[in-house]
């Protein structure tokens, strides 16, 4: 019967990771993330769309989760956290907030770039957080590799 139990557990786990991936919201889920993430919506939808896995409203993630509360934002001098290569936050600090969702192993099995990374670059110099897609999850290799030149020039 344990084993069994635990099967089953796997499979609920596989299934739910699997809709929050390919972005199938859980209605409770995503009701309570857009009533808490409305205040900065209000302003930032007018610049554009929150789109792409991190606005998934079945992850429940809070513009806050991430950005840091609001303070006093939008006014000048805010502490509002802010991401890739423009940045005023350490790269370490960056890198630091993304995993506390994303699993630091996990993405060295997919990818030993993110190693070789962690602690140099921050994940916002490669990926593009909110567009409705990510274009480096769309990279054949070649790709890849014509990607990582624009930073690894050889001298020649």
């Amino acid at each position: 019967m344990c084993q069994i139990s635990r099967y089953i557990s796997i499979l609920l786990y596989v299934a739910m990771t699997t809709c929050l991936w390919y972005g199938i919201p859980t209605p409770s889920i995503a009701a309570d993330n857009a009533t808490r993430s409305n205040t900065c919506m209000k302003c930032h939808k007018r610049n554009g769309q929150l789109l792409g896995i991190h606005a998934n409203p079945g992850l429940a993630i809070q513009c806050q989760d991430c950005h840091g509360e609001k303070g006093n934002h939008p006014k000048k001098g805010s502490p509002i956290n802010t991401f890739g290569a423009d940045s005023q936050m350490p790269v370490d600090v960056q890198v630091a907030i993304c995993l506390t969702c994303h699993d630091h192993q996990a993405l060295a099995e997919v990818e030993w770039t993110h190693n070789v990374h962690a602690t140099k670059l921050a994940c916002a110099q490669c990926h593009q957080l909110h567009p409705e897609s990510d274009p480096m999850l769309t990279l054949d290799s070649k790709q890849h590799s014509q990607l990582c030149v624009t930073c690894h020039r050889v001298n020649q």
